[in-house]
């Protein structure tokens, strides 16, 4: 019979013995989709960008300051969510940030000045920010480690199956209906979903396990899970006025920790800059190279496409060969592909297949190294640390997209050579924080990983 272990006391074994159950895929699957909305809500404005900037005759860089403000809410969103869930559970901390930019989105179908699109957009990046972190912290818990990097990965990588269906909403709405319907839409789905989440999501059984005065919580999801001893993962009852252990989150910059927090901060900053300027400025950087809205639309889809995929190929790698070979040979193949984009001839909407393999293929590559990344977060980071070190992780993400917002309007008036350009240097940068993290996920080796 499996006896579960509790981390520290530990819950690291608790599910690591038993099969994965259908009710843990399940939650798996919830968890996934409000990534998925995430993905979807995200990229809603950069989808809009050049309908919005034609209809209200705005410049480039009064939109770029737009996107940086809901960099700037999506910073504060990720540590939030991150000290929330770490403090009051994963499952409130998930639920409010959906709450929050689903509302935001809706809201902004109805904006009648751009300062209005500047304050939702800010605002919906509160929610925004917490809900991939958090969602990769509380997939990790569910999940026994020999699959706990294909979860996280799936789970990370449903913001590009987001984009992907945001991409080929504006493809078939926005030349019919306008930009404003891609916010309505976005916006009622996600309230939908969060009010069907707040009745039937369960909470991280890892961090339950953390919390003995909610020993009885715990026992009935074990339960639900099949564990054949969920009374293995008993507590002992909290003394009177005895508080659960809450890990400070300086620990996260100690000797132990140090190292692994900074590179990994490094590579999320690059590799979330290199993802936003794509989101938010390719569209606008390949309609003013003379493509039509529709192949701008499909460009953002190819690019989010090849992610998708290129992420659980990596994920699956991660299991046989380990997260460090997989992820720096991801990075750099990434690079190669930005410096064959900023060389091609694109002007007046040249080569477009050629873009669109292209921009597949950096999906393929560089944006799925970022999201197999959240795997070696979850893996680096211990319970008690793990959403405040996913957070910080995505704090450092978002300030690389402020910039990315700010810089989009600057490097696409350098056209595809700058854009692209600018890219391969941050790839660059993204390899060399790969190579500097110690606490990579190892590779379990084909009889482990079968098991």
């Amino acid at each position: 019979m499996a006896v579960a272990t509790i981390e520290g006391s530990s819950t690291k074994g608790m599910l690591d013995d038993i099969p994965m159950s259908s009710y843990q895929i399940w939650s798996v699957l919830m968890i996934a989709a409000t990534v998925i909305l995430d993905g979807l809500d995200n990229q809603m404005l950069g989808l809009a960008a050049p309908s919005l900037l034609k209809e209200w005759g705005i410049d480039r860089t009064a939109l770029g300051s737009v996107f940086a403000l809901g960099f700037v809410g999506m910073a504060i969103g990720t540590l939030t969510s991150g000290w929330v869930g770490d403090r009051f559970g994963r499952r409130g901390a998930l639920i409010i940030g959906v709450a929050i930019f689903g509302v935001a989105t809706l809201l902004t179908g109805f904006s009648g000045a751009l300062w209005q699109v500047a304050a939702l957009k800010t605002l919906a990046g509160v929610g925004l920010g917490g809900v991939p972190g958090t969602a990769s912290a509380m997939i990790a818990e569910f999940t026994p480690v020999r699959w706990r990097s294909v979860a996280v990965t799936f789970g990370v990588v449903c913001v590009s199956i987001g984009g992907i269906l945001g991409g080929v909403a504006a493809a078939l709405i926005l030349p019919g209906l306008g930009w404003r319907w891609l916010f309505y839409i976005g916006g009622t789905v996600t309230m939908i979903f969060v009010a069907w989440l707040w009745f039937v999501l369960p909470e991280s059984p890892r961090y339950l396990a953390e919390r003995p005065d909610r020993a009885a919580e715990l026992d009935r999801i074990l339960r639900r899970i099949g564990h054949p001893n969920p009374a293995s993962a008993a507590h002992v009852p909290l003394a009177a006025g005895e508080a659960p252990r809450f890990e400070p989150m300086r620990n996260l910059f100690g000797a132990a920790l140090l190292r692994d927090t900074l590179a990994l901060s490094v590579a999320m900053f690059s590799g979330m800059f290199m993802i936003y300027l794509m989101f938010n400025w390719a569209p606008t950087m390949l309609n003013s190279a003379g493509f039509g809205l529709q192949t701008a639309s499909l460009g953002l889809t190819s690019f989010n496409m090849g992610g998708t995929i290129g992420a659980m190929i990596a994920s699956l790698a991660i299991i046989r060969f380990g997260s460090r070979p997989v992820l720096i040979l991801m990075a750099l193949v990434g690079a190669a592909v930005c410096a064959t984009l900023a060389l091609l001839p694109i002007s007046g909407g040249r080569n477009e297949a050629a873009v669109l393999a292209c921009l597949g293929a950096l999906g393929l590559f560089a944006s799925a190294a970022q999201s197999a990344m959240f795997a070696v977060g979850a893996h680096a980071f211990p319970t008690g640390l793990r959403a405040r070190g996913l957070g910080l992780m995505g704090a450092a993400g978002r300030v690389g997209a402020i910039v990315s917002a700010v810089a989009g309007a600057l490097l696409i008036d350098w056209g595809n050579l700058g854009f692209f350009g600018a890219l391969a240097a941050l790839m660059l940068v993204n390899a060399l924080g790969f190579i500097a993290v110690r606490g990579h996920v190892p590779a379990l080796g084909r009889k482990d990983a079968l098991s």
